[in-house]
């Protein structure tokens, strides 16, 4: 089933933001930032809804959780999908790998994180995790040593105690030790989104 996509199109671009919402929210949630993130229209944004609706209310899930974190199949299931997804999208829009940037906030930075670390995966433009960590998954091979001085941007909350800060800052060490160029950044938050983040991502973003 295809999966539902908010999508912002912009006349010209050469370039795809992808961007994966968290828990309990939908595709709406980071496409509302692209205008402060992306002002020179330089990206086509998509931003897909998760698979799984949550019956107590309109938001979703990328994976199912359990106890004792993420079911495992769930989110290889995931990432497989997601993988899918952007292939299908990049090439309707004849956009290649190296020009898409894959961004996501806590279940949606797990995804992004994965998408970009799996041995063999394409080589994506730049990765961008918000208030999340590397994945450890069963089964769920990574690989942060592929990164050929690609760009990261791993955005970590000081009071977040969801995703504590230390867990997203050792993702940033991991891919800094593996090549990718880490910008790693704390904020004075907790488990959400500022507009500083976002002002950070869009120097970000310009650069790449």
């Amino acid at each position: 089933m295809p999966l539902t996509t908010y999508r912002i199109d912009r006349d010209g671009a050469d370039r795809m933001l992808v961007l994966l919402h968290g828990w309990s929210a939908e595709q709406h949630h980071l496409a509302a930032y692209v205008p402060l993130v992306d002002p020179g229209e330089r990206y086509t944004a998509v931003a897909p809804r998760a698979l799984h609706d949550l019956p107590e209310g309109d938001g979703a899930s990328w994976y199912d959780r359990t106890p004792d974190g993420p079911d495992a199949a769930s989110f290889r299931h995931a990432v497989d999908t997601v993988a899918q997804f952007v292939d299908d999208e990049l090439e309707a829009a004849g956009i290649p790998h190296d020009r898409c940037v894959l961004g996501g906030f806590s279940q949606g930075g797990f995804v992004s994180l994965a998408l970009a670390l799996r041995p063999g995966a394409p080589s994506y433009a730049g990765v961008w995790a918000m208030c999340c960590a590397l994945p450890e998954i069963d089964g769920l091979d990574i690989d942060p040593t592929n990164g050929d001085d690609r760009p990261a941007l791993i955005q970590v909350g000081e009071h977040d105690r969801i995703i504590t800060p230390d867990r997203g800052l050792a993702a940033a060490a991991a891919m800094r030790d593996g090549g990718w160029n880490v910008t790693d950044v704390e904020y004075d938050m907790a488990h959400s989104q500022t507009i500083e983040m976002m002002i950070d991502a869009r120097a970000w973003l310009a650069a790449i």
